[in-house]
């Protein structure tokens, strides 16, 4: 599957990202921002993203401004900054594993940088053992830099946590076999 089309399935399925600094209190030039943000595509939309989190939106509309920015980060394929925004939230939250995990796959799918997101979604996996997901990618990131047990231990955690998870990933399946077979993946 395209990074794109990975990251956007994970931006589409992850919570907020955590809260980015913002001023205590909502500005009416913020309100109008994350109303751009809502309607706006692309380049705009994601200034007029950027724009209502730092002229201070209020609580409830952060994290709904924030995901408006992830997707369209995504859709400009802006990698390293989508990294950056989800950088801010581990900052912001050092606990959220969907956080870590959200940082890991953009590191890995989008940027190709294993070693880091391996980091990364090792962290989420110690927050949520219970994450398949998590698990599934820190298995694929051990895979691409051929540390085969580590990966064949992670992916099989993952497939007992969802059974039927690797059905609709073929290429998780093949990471798996060749981690399996002391093979290099990809």
């Amino acid at each position: 599957m395209a990074p794109a089309k990975v990251l956007a399935s994970l931006v589409a399925l992850a919570l907020p990202v955590a809260a980015l600094a913002a001023p205590p209190a909502e500005t009416p030039a913020a309100r109008e921002q994350a109303r751009l943000c809502e309607r706006l595509e692309l380049e705009a939309g994601a200034a007029a993203c950027r724009s209502a989190l730092a002229l201070g939106i209020g609580p409830a509309r952060r994290g709904p401004v924030r995901e408006l920015l992830a997707k369209q980060l995504v859709r400009l394929e802006r990698w390293d900054e989508l990294a950056d925004l989800f950088r801010e939230a581990v900052r912001r939250d050092p606990a959220d594993p969907e956080a870590w995990q959200r940082l890991g796959s953009t590191l890995f799918f989008a940027l190709g940088q294993p070693a880091e997101a391996i980091a990364a979604l090792e962290q989420a996996v110690r927050l949520d053992p219970r994450a398949a997901s998590a698990r599934l990618d820190l298995g694929l990131a051990l895979a691409s830099v051929r540390r085969s047990a580590e990966a064949v231990t992670a992916i099989e955690e993952a497939s007992r946590l969802a059974p039927g998870l690797l059905e609709a990933r073929p290429a998780a399946r093949a990471a798996l076999e060749a981690a399996r077979a002391g093979r290099p993946w990809p």
